[in-house]
């Protein structure tokens, strides 16, 4: 049996940490709506002077996620700031010059070129590089994208994966992302950089504006791949939700603990916690 312990509510450990690395999609909300007890929880953090960075892998700009999350009825007097990897796509690419690039993405994401001096090309053989911010809907799918991505690929432009996620759950749809598409533009011989999680530069962006950089943090996410993983490679104690993209491990009673510890062995990735829902 792997060694982790699960809990009912975030108020058993609390008290051990002073910072929480929040994952938005799963845990705090569905990209529809958020979830229950979520905003409850948050004021109890607050009231407790901890603080709260939601680091999330949505390939936009931290400015747009923080509008997306008072639309929502988040208000940003419950956090500290939100990291995305679309702002550090667009902080990693402001320092290019007269750059032609290709968008693989729907034109809500677009946003990520603006500020910076590149040139959108729709010519693949003028691509110098690829932005790849994931698929347009609930409906896409990875065949949808390999013509082009075959085609690009003979150019040899490094795509920027703007949002290292393959899969995420949309209100009650899975629905894939950017990093399946640059999974299958590595398998045909295409090369990727991928910024958010569980690579370290949306982890050192963090600590870069964090108050104090020592604080004990505790990272909450539903992805082993992605939010625990990040938390493993960072030395970062974690919790797993487990009603998220890994949903299949629940039962009726709670958690299926041999489910989930096969799946920890399969991935070589464990949290320190487990919780089904983000709840105080």
């Amino acid at each position: 049996m792997i060694n982790f312990y699960q809990i009912q509510n975030l108020s058993e450990i609390h008290s051990e940490y002073e910072c929480f690395f929040i994952d938005l999609w799963g845990v705090i909300h569905n990209g529809v709506n958020l979830f229950e007890n979520v905003l409850d929880t948050l004021k109890f953090l607050k009231n407790k002077k901890k603080s709260i960075f939601f680091l999330t892998n949505a390939p936009r700009r931290s400015n747009v996620i923080k509008k997306q999350l008072f639309e929502f009825g988040l208000s940003n007097k419950l956090y500290d700031d939100v990291v995305s990897s679309g702002e550090i796509t667009w902080q990693k690419l402001k320092s290019k010059k007269n750059i032609r690039c290709f968008l693989i993405g729907p034109p809500r994401d677009f946003h990520l070129v603006e500020g910076l001096d590149v040139e959108v090309v729709k010519n693949p053989k003028l691509a110098d590089l690829i932005i790849n911010t994931g698929p347009w809907g609930d409906k896409d799918s990875l065949e949808n994208y390999k013509p082009i991505l075959e085609e690009l690929v003979n150019y040899n432009p490094l795509m920027i994966c703007s949002n290292p996620d393959k899969t995420v759950i949309r209100g009650n749809r899975f629905m894939i992302c950017a990093g399946l598409l640059a999974e299958y533009y590595q398998k045909i011989g295409g090369k990727v950089e991928y910024y958010g999680k569980p690579y370290s530069e949306i982890y050192d962006y963090t600590y870069s504006i964090m108050r104090k950089r020592n604080e004990k943090i505790l990272v909450i996410g539903d992805s082993l791949d992605n939010d625990i993983k990040g938390a493993n490679l960072q030395n970062l104690d974690s919790l797993l939700i487990t009603s998220g993209i890994h949903r299949e491990v629940n039962n009726h009673n709670g958690v299926d603990k041999e489910e989930l510890n096969d799946l920890i062995k399969k991935k070589k990735i464990c949290p320190k916690f487990i919780m089904r829902h983000l709840t105080f």
